[in-house]
C-alpha cells in the first residue's frame, strides 16, 4: 500500500529525524511533505494525506492544540503525535483531540514508526466506513420522513372532503341510513388517528418530539383523562375508577403529552378490559409522581412483555390498530427523563405504569 504523509514539526532537525525514520521504513511513500505549524493549509483541506505526523512541541501553538483543530474541521485523516514527554496527562489530552497515537521521541526507530502508522491508517479507514454508513442512514431517515410527510399531506386531504361530505349528507338521508354515515366516520377518524401515530413515531424516532413543559396538576391530569373515556368505558360494559390523593400532585411536564399517554393506556385497557373495571391510580414515589393504569384483561404472555414497548407491536388478542400506541407513550415519557413499564401474568390482566418529576 502507497501511503501519502505529512508531517508537522517546528525545528527542522525533528523534520529531519522523523523523514529519515520514515525512508527507512518498510513504509511504500508516495508522498512525503514537510510543514510547520504556520503553514499547515491541509486544515482547509486542500491536500489529501493518509496519516498526520504532528510533532508535539511546536512553538507558540503545540500538536493537540492543532490535532484538536484539525478534527474540529471534520476531517477524518489519522493523527500520530510525537511528543519528547510521555505521561497521563498528555495522554488523555492526546486522545480528546483525536490522536490515535503517541510515540515518544525516544522509541521514533522506523520499525515501531512503521508499526505505529500502518495502524492508525487501519483505525482511520475505519471510522471513514463508519462515518460513512452514518451519513447514509442518516440521509435514508430523511428520505423516509419526506415521504411520510408527503403521504400524511396528501392523505389528510380527502379524509378532510369526506368528514364535510358526511356532514352534509346527515340531514338529507333516511334516519335508518345514517348508521352507515357513523361507519364512514369512525372510519375517517382512525385513518386520521394512524396519520397522527406514524408522524408522532417519526418524530420520537429522530428524537424532534417537542415539548411545552410547565407545573401542571397530576391529579388534574388523571381526572381529566378518566373523562374523556367514561363514556367509552359504560359502552363496553365496563368502568373507570380514580384513586387519586387529596391534594395537588405538582409535575414538570407537557400537559396535553402525558394526557396523551394517559389515552393511550386507557385505550389499550378499554381494548382488552372485558368490561371490567379500568382503575387509574396517582402516587408520590421519592422525587417522582408514579401513574398506574390497570385492567383486568387476558394478561400478558411472558415472553412477550419485553416487546410490549416496541413499534407496530399489538400483543395480547390482536384488536386492529398499527401496535404505535405504546411505542409512543414510551417516547414520551422517555422525553419528559421519566420511566415506564408494565407487569402481567396471563389470564390476570395488565398494569401499566410511568413516572413523571415532581416539581421540587
Amino acid at each position: 500500500m502507497t501511503v501519502r504523509l505529512l508531517v508537522i514539526a517546528a525545528a527542522e532537525v525533528d523534520r529531519l529525524a522523523i523523514r529519515r525514520a520514515l525512508e527507512q521504513s518498510a513504509l511504500t511513500i508516495g508522498q512525503l511533505d514537510e510543514a510547520t505549524a504556520a503553514d499547515t493549509g491541509f486544515v482547509q483541506g486542500q491536500t489529501p494525506y493518509d496519516c498526520l505526523i504532528i510533532d508535539q512541541e511546536l512553538g507558540e501553538t503545540s500538536g493537540i492544540e492543532l490535532a484538536k483543530k484539525f478534527r474540529g474541521a471534520n476531517k477524518l485523516t489519522p493523527i500520530v503525535l510525537i511528543t519528547a514527554r510521555q505521561d497521563d496527562e498528555l495522554l488523555q489530552a492526546a486522545a480528546d483531540a483525536g490522536a490515535i497515537d503517541v510515540i515518544p521521541k525516544p522509541d521514533l526507530s522506523p520499525r515501531r514508526l512503521e508499526l505505529r502508522i500502518r495502524f492508525a491508517i487501519r483505525i482511520g479507514h475505519a471510522e471513514a466506513e463508519s462515518a460513512r454508513a452514518i451519513a447514509a442512514a442518516k440521509q435514508a431517515s430523511r428520505a423516509k420522513d419526506d415521504i411520510l410527510a408527503v403521504v400524511s399531506h396528501d392523505l389528510r386531504g380527502p379524509l378532510h372532503a369526506i368528514s364535510l361530505a358526511v356532514e352534509a349528507l346527515r340531514d338529507e338521508i333516511p334516519e335508518a341510513a345514517k348508521r352507515y354515515l357513523g361507519a364512514i366516520e369512525r372510519s375517517s377518524a382512525r385513518a386520521e388517528r394512524l396519520i397522527a401515530d406514524l408522524l408522532e413515531a417519526s418524530a420520537i424516532e429522530n428524537g424532534a418530539l417537542q415539548l411545552n413543559r410547565g407545573t401542571v396538576d397530576a391529579v388534574s391530569i388523571v381526572n381529566q383523562a378518566a373523562q374523556d373515556h367514561e363514556l367509552l368505558a359504560k359502552e363496553s360494559g365496563g368502568v373507570i375508577v380514580a384513586q387519586l390523593p387529596g391534594e395537588p400532585t405538582l409535575v414538570a411536564a407537557d400537559r396535553e403529552r402525558v394526557l396523551q399517554v394517559l389515552g393511550n393506556l386507557i385505550g389499550n385497557a378499554l381494548k382488552h378490559a372485558r368490561g371490567s373495571a379500568i382503575e387509574i391510580a396517582l402516587k408520590r414515589n421519592g422525587q417522582d409522581a408514579t401513574f398506574v393504569v390497570r385492567d383486568g384483561g387476558p394478561g400478558i404472555l411472558e415472553a412477550e412483555l419485553p416487546h410490549v414497548f416496541d413499534r407496530y407491536w399489538s400483543g395480547r388478542p390482536k384488536r386492529g390498530g398499527a401496535g404505535l400506541g405504546l411505542a409512543i407513550a414510551k417516547g414520551i415519557v422517555d422525553a419528559h427523563g421519566g420511566k415506564i413499564a408494565v407487569a402481567s401474568q396471563h389470564g390476570r390482566g395488565a398494569e401499566f405504569s410511568f413516572t413523571l418529576p415532581l416539581v421540587r
